[in-house]
Parts: structure tokens; C-alpha cells; sequence
């Protein structure tokens, strides 16, 4: 199996977790600050990575803490943007608008970056969010003040997702993401001391669970995988695997919350799927052929 199409696999498992993390992140910040629960969340993955590539710490270097800052910034700005957006409007609704990355991508790589991109991936979004519509908005789709929060997330993690990959040149990328990880821990813990609703070890239901939950395989797992992953992958394709999220959000409440299974969850998964075929087929050589 070619690098790119194992780190595709890994990448959707990715998505896996962070499509269930959405109900422990939403359940768990509950009342409280969304970032003190980001802190922990940051911190248990810092830790975590740390344990797992102590060798590669001491390839650290000023250029390593320059990058991590660079791709942390639009990283820890859209993850706060999410956290609170979530705690006014519907999982539904922010994975749909969160989506809207996939698109924000390709146009502020064209715009900002002035990088080419292919005619298929333009096609690939438009029908991989297409079939994210179908899954997550059955009722039409109302914006209240939570869900302006998960827009401007959108943004966040649109330049995240170019930012990693004008970095992914590096060769060692885990140190970046150790220190990617401790600066948005960081980040959180100071947004934290100044929030009225801290409380440093609350005793709300779910917490904890949400926080280890978020914080290993929806943080540790998938930013590792993914700065590692974009050497090999383009910023459009990494971003479309963002799509599978809400399919997974959906399918485990089929299975842990026993919703219904209906027409337009297929539907709306299979042009996400089919969205990810488009952005993989090489069309010029089969033209050749």
C-alpha cells in the first residue's frame, strides 16, 4: 500500500474520533469554561505525544518552535471558536458549518497562497458539502449566535489545514506538533484564568470522559497523523477526510443513541465517498490510456 493511501486510512479514522468527540466535547463542557477544557485536553495530548516520540524531542529547534507557533495560532483560535460555538447551537449544525473549510481551503490557497488548484477538487467539494447538507440539515438550516462562533471557526481551520501544509516539507514533523500541542494548552490555560466560569477540577458529568476522550485519540492520534500525513497528501484532499466526520457523528448515533437510520444518511454519504474517489482518480492518465 503506497504512504499516501495508508495515511488516507488513517486520516478518516481520524475523523472517526473527531465526529464522536463532538457529543463528549459538548456534554462535557456543559455550564463551564470551554477553556479549561481545552487546557486539559491540550496538556493530556502534549503528554501523550511526548511519551511516544521522546527520542524526536531533541531534534528541537528554534526554526521547530517557529513553525509549531505559526500552524498553532489559526489551530488554537479555531478550536476555541468551536468549543464555544457548540455550546449555542446543535452538533448538526456546527459539523455542517465546520465543513465549509473544505471549500474555504481551495479558495484562500488560490487566494492568498496564489497556488493552482485542479479542477476536480473544485468538483470533489461541491459534492462531498452536498452530501454533508443532505446528512446533517433535514429541517433546513437556521443560524443563531452559535452558529456565527462555528463560521468563523471555519476560517481557523482553513488556515490551520495550509499552514501544516506549507510546513510539510519538514522532515521530522512530530517535535512541531509536541510543541503545537503544549502552545495551545498553554493558549487555553491563559484564556482560562480570566474566565468567571472556571472551575480547575469540576465534577460535571461527563467531563473528565469528554476530556480524555478529546484529548487522545480526537487530538494526539489525528493532529499526528495528519501533520505527518500531508507530506503525502494535498491541503484540498486532507480537508476533504474532514468530511467523513459528520458521517461517523451520525453513525454512532445510530448505534449509542439508537437514531434512525434513514435515506438521506446514505444519500449524503455516498457523494461524500464518491466526493473522495473524484480527488483521488488521476483523470489524465486514464484519458492517456
Amino acid at each position: 500500500m503506497k504512504k499516501k493511501h495508508l495515511y488516507l486510512l488513517l486520516l478518516i479514522l481520524g475523523t472517526a474520533f473527531w465526529g464522536i468527540s463532538f457529543t463528549f466535547v459538548k456534554v462535557g463542557v456543559g455550564n463551564g469554561s470551554p477553556f479549561l477544557f481545552l487546557c486539559y485536553k491540550f496538556l493530556i495530548a502534549t503528554v501523550c505525544l511526548s511519551v511516544v516520540f521522546f527520542k524526536q524531542l531533541k531534534k528541537v529547534t528554534k526554526n521547530t518552535l517557529k513553525i509549531s507557533v505559526l500552524i498553532g495560532v489559526p489551530l488554537l483560535a479555531a478550536t476555541i471558536l468551536q468549543t464555544i460555538g457548540l455550546k449555542y447551537t446543535t452538533v448538526s449544525n456546527s459539523a455542517f458549518i465546520t465543513g465549509l473549510d473544505v471549500l474555504l481551503i481551495p479558495i484562500l490557497k488560490f487566494i492568498v497562497y496564489k497556488r493552482k488548484v485542479e479542477p476536480k477538487i473544485w468538483v470533489a467539494c461541491c459534492l462531498a458539502l452536498t452530501g454533508l447538507y443532505i446528512i446533517v440539515v433535514k429541517d433546513g438550516l437556521s443560524l443563531n449566535v452559535g452558529d456565527f462562533w462555528i463560521i468563523a471557526c471555519a476560517f481557523g481551520f482553513a488556515f490551520y489545514v495550509l499552514q501544516v501544509g506549507k510546513f510539510s516539507n519538514e522532515k521530522n514533523p512530530m517535535p512541531a506538533v509536541v510543541l503545537l500541542m503544549l502552545f495551545c494548552a498553554v493558549g487555553c490555560l491563559i484564556f482560562a484564568l480570566f474566565d468567571t466560569n472556571t472551575i480547575w477540577f469540576p465534577k460535571t458529568d461527563g467531563f473528565w470522559p469528554g476530556v480524555l476522550f478529546a484529548a487522545i485519540p480526537a487530538t494526539a492520534y489525528m493532529y499526528a497523523v495528519q501533520n505527518a500525513g500531508q507530506r503525502h497528501l494535498g491541503e484540498e484532499k486532507v480537508a476533504l477526510t474532514y468530511l467523513f466526520e459528520p458521517v461517523f457523528a451520525t453513525i454512532a448515533g445510530v448505534f449509542i443513541l439508537n437514531e434512525r437510520f434513514t435515506k438521506e444518511i446514505f444519500i449524503g454519504g455516498l457523494l461524500i465517498v464518491s466526493a473522495m474517489c473524484i480527488a483521488e482518480i488521476n483523470f489524465k492518465k486514464l484519458v492517456k490510456e
